[in-house]
């Protein structure tokens, strides 16, 4: 078997099959001019329901702190006799300390459990959770990078992801889009992980090799020089770049009519569409599938909470 597909049956097991009734997913729309995707998710309608979201999200860390090859490693040899128990050993070990339960580390886990979730070819281009910049920081840019390779050919999907109030939400993932994603940004983000090949699948150790080859032949340039042949790398072999935006943002109404969250759902979506709608993103030499993944939350504040949601057992 495959480590492709030893991964697929862990998470499937331990995740996937966990999550339903958990969240929900509804069918993707474009925009009228077809500029952008929308992807809506909900949480299911109980008195417990954001409790479940966060014990799923706690559980995932797992899956997000380690590459492929890590996971089924750790899995196979009984290491975690509960995915609690990984969740627990990932925070401390794993994950940098951070200032408090403010931080952006649900947001990251939500994004990072979705695109796994519903996107089952989807794998890791970089553990970013291994990797210390200068400053002792985690890698600052993307809050998820990983690649898909399938008969369409290969993309990048370089993720962002907002968690709190709608406003904040918005406004963060429209800053991102303004200033993370041209050429000199994006080029030295994936310079900075290609010699990271560390607990990947063998595809993604073959793209990040690539990436460093054109790092090494272009040390002595200039940094839009090197942005440009990158870019021209890109195109040249058909990588496709795809940024995901999570919008995940407390919002009760969506919850209190049960035979009316379809409805409520599509209202969300339209809401977050008219914003963007008016935004125009322009990128150099490329041309990136925006989706925006929009997730109205019943309360971050109890998804949040240290006792009950996602932190529960962690601190």
């Amino acid at each position: 078997m495959s480590d492709y597909q030893k991964y697929n049956d862990i998470f499937n097991k331990e995740i996937f099959q966990k999550s339903k009734g958990i969240i929900f997913s509804f069918s993707q729309l474009n925009d009228k001019n077809d500029k952008y995707v929308y992807c809506p998710y909900s949480h299911a309608i109980s008195e417990d329901a954001v409790e479940q979201l966060g014990a799923l999200m706690r559980r995932n860390l797992f899956f997000y702190s380690f590459g492929e090859t890590e996971v089924i490693e750790y899995y196979e040899s009984g290491c975690f006799d509960t995915m609690e128990r990984a969740a627990r050993y990932a925070y401390k070990n794993r994950l940098p300390k951070r200032a408090d339960i403010t931080d952006g580390l649900p947001s990251e886990t939500l994004l990072d459990l979705l695109v796994q979730l519903y996107n089952p070819n989807a794998y890791k281009l970089a553990v970013r959770t291994i990797f210390r910049q200068d400053d002792n920081n985690e890698i600052k840019g993307y809050d998820l990078t990983y690649f898909t390779k399938d008969e369409s050919g290969i993309s990048l999907w370089l993720g962002q992801a907002k968690l709190g109030e709608i406003a904040y939400c918005k406004s963060g993932i429209n800053r991102d889009l303004l200033e993370k994603f041209e050429p000199t940004y994006l080029s030295k983000q994936l310079f900075f992980v290609c010699t990271k090949r560390v607990a990947l699948t063998d595809d993604a150790k073959d793209i990040l090799k690539t990436i460093e080859k054109i790092n090494i032949c272009t040390t002595d340039e200039g940094n839009s020089t090197r942005a440009e042949k990158l870019i021209a790398h890109l195109q040249d072999h058909k990588i496709a770049v795809k940024i995901p935006c999570l919008l995940a943002y407390g919002k009760i109404e969506p919850y209190q009519n049960a035979s009316k969250l379809y409805e409520q759902i599509e209202t969300e979506v339209q809401e977050i569409r008219n914003y963007f709608d008016k935004h125009v993103y322009s990128f150099k030499g490329f041309a990136p599938e925006i989706v925006f993944y929009v997730f109205p939350i019943e309360s971050i504040e109890r998804l949040r909470n240290k006792e009950t949601g996602f932190y529960a057992g962690l601190c």
